[in-house]
């Protein structure tokens, strides 16, 4: 008769193989995401193993309690590539389906599962089996040879392979599936503690198999995992997806190293510019692929690249670290500055050009212009070398202002407390200096006004400002310089002269940021202008009020940079 321990055990070995079916009818709604299909099959041979085993503890006869645990044998072995995978398409490695390792494990499985049916043909799986009553139930002793170990070992080996990959799929995802991908990898423990007892035969009853037994606890992690939660709605697959992809398609080249130095992985531009393997031919040395250390190419912050596809890149180096903060590598992102590197070439062939041969032959020029203006007596003759001269003088202006705005651009940013009336004050004189004839008033309406800034950007900006009310005057050359405060307590200098109202054709490309051929204007001072205003930080303001009002607002004062 059963005892009551004994009913326990069949009770729960065979409400394991029920609520296994039962997990598996409801997971269908699942199919096909995130390696559902897989683990419905797990859950499947695990249904098969616990049935055949549960329904064999009520059978005596020695033949047929042999193929109830021969039914736990085929379930077994299946259980572990099923779960594999189920791991490997859930946490996006579904192409280590189709690769011959995992094609090896299955020819394995089913090698073994022909042997376990036609075990009592050959009995290579094990030996010596009879039935022995424990607690009234058929158990059940047999010796396992050596290959039926191995087919065994094969199937765990599956699923501990699985667990680690679900374990990394918790340490490299972050907490959205933590508890459900943590629930799946414990779910594994218990009948594996039962696999231990019925390996050694410990234990008070080693006539029975108590890892269908554990079954039941098994199937409860895996009901708390995906019953109610969203674990086959959003999985690692989609984030895996998403950083591969993501790889893939950014257009600067990526390189991933690991802590030797090595590539092991790359995008598809880094392939094209580098020529860097596929993914079966890594990891290689950094060298083998760019031609320099990596410690080289960080401190130069740049690197070259031959070919058509190559260039000029600028380094970015993200280090990469474990969950403990150890380094295991990093991240190589180039930027392509060929464009920038190109504009800055031409840009200092132009400058070479304005500076030398421009200033020069206008120099020429306009000393050949006043020589023959000395000599001419003829009215309409000395009108037009006087406009030579003037174009001469004004060209010489443009290309005077260029190179002081290079030189100041070019120079380090020197921040520091200025005094605003100091240095308008100074501004003055160096535009009186030019224009002596001019009459420039200054306003103050504003105290203690002191910013932190880069003085001589600053002046190189005012004086852009109040150099060009002065020489587009009408007249008398003249404007007015007024410091005050807004509003919101910052300080500011407003430069007002008589001028005709300033065109919105030189406005737009200044607001608009950039020269186009229906939209240009007609000298440097105001870009020169909105240029150190951009460093500065300030913003630059126009209006007409009887006259242009060119109002230039300071940051914050409290602002340290």
């Amino acid at each position: 008769m059963v005892s009551i321990l004994g009913v326990v055990v069949a009770a729960c070995t065979l409400l394991g193989g029920v609520s296994s079916l039962a997990l598996c009818a409801y997971l269908w709604r699942h199919w096909g995401r995130g390696g559902a299909e897989w683990f419905m099959a797990t859950l499947a041979a695990q249904a098969v193993a616990t049935l055949g085993y549960g329904i064999g503890l009520f059978v005596f006869d020695p033949f047929w309690r042999a193929y109830a645990d021969a039914a736990f044998w085929l379930g077994f072995l299946w259980i572990g590539p099923f779960f594999l995978a189920f791991a490997l398409a859930y946490t996006g490695r579904s192409g280590a389906l189709q690769t011959w390792v995992f094609r090896g494990i299955v020819a394995a499985t089913a090698g073994g599962s022909v042997l376990v049916v036609t075990q009592p043909l050959h009995a290579l799986l094990w030996r010596e089996f009879r039935v022995v009553e424990t607690l009234g139930l058929a158990g059940a002793l047999y010796s396992i040879q050596p290959l039926g170990y191995a087919i065994l070992i094969l199937s765990l080996t599956a699923v501990a392979i699985a667990v680690l990959l679900l374990v990394d799929a918790i340490l490299a995802y972050g907490p959205l599936y933590r508890r459900e991908t943590a629930a799946v990898a414990l779910s594994t423990a218990p009948p594996l503690a039962g696999f231990v007892q019925w390996i050694t035969q410990s234990g008070p009853w080693p006539a029975l198999n108590f890892i269908l037994v554990f079954v039941i606890a098994h199937v409860a992690f895996d009901a708390y995992a995906f019953v109610g939660t969203h674990m086959f709605d959003t999985n690692p697959v989609t984030r895996r997806a998403a950083e591969q992809n993501a790889l893939d398609d950014l257009h600067q080249p990526v390189l991933v190293l690991d802590a030797d130095d090595r590539v092991v992985e790359a995008n598809d531009r880094a392939r094209t510019v580098f020529g860097v393997p596929r993914a079966n031919d890594l990891p290689v040395a950094f060298s083998a692929v760019v031609g320099q250390s990596l410690d080289d190419v960080r401190e130069a912050g740049e690197l070259s690249a031959g070919g058509p596809d190559g260039g000029v890149f600028a380094v970015s180096y993200t280090p990469l670290t474990d969950s403990h903060g150890g380094s295991v590598g990093g991240t190589l992102i180039l930027y392509d500055i060929s464009s920038e590197r190109q504009r800055e070439q031409e840009l200092t062939v132009l400058n070479r050009v304005l500076r030398h041969n421009l200033r020069n032959k206008m120099t020429i020029i306009r000393g050949h212009a006043q020589s023959m203006r000395a000599d001419l007596s003829d009215d309409r003759l000395e009108s037009q070398a006087d406009a030579i001269v003037a174009s001469s003088d004004e060209l010489l202006a443009v290309a005077e202002t260029a190179h002081e705005f290079r030189r100041v651009r070019e120079r380090d940013r020197d921040p520091e407390r200025v005094s605003l009336e100091t240095v308008v004050a100074g501004v003055r004189e160096d535009v009186l200096a030019d224009w002596p004839n001019a009459e420039i008033a200054v306003e103050h309406d504003a105290s203690d006004a002191t910013v932190r800034t880069d003085r001589a950007v600053l002046g190189l900006l005012l004086s852009n400002l109040v150099e060009n009310a002065v020489a587009h005057a009408d007249g008398d050359p003249s404007a007015f310089v007024r410091l005050h405060t807004t509003d919101d307590g910052r300080f500011a200098v407003s430069i007002r002269d008589d001028n005709d109202r300033i065109s919105d054709a030189e406005l737009a490309p200044l607001r608009a940021g950039t020269e186009t051929p229906l939209s240009h204007g007609s000298g440097v001072g105001l870009w020169v202008a909105t240029w150190c205003a951009d460093a500065l930080g300030a913003t630059l303001d126009f209006s007409y009020d009887d006259g242009n009002v060119v109002t230039v607002t300071l940051p914050d004062r409290g602002t340290d940079d």
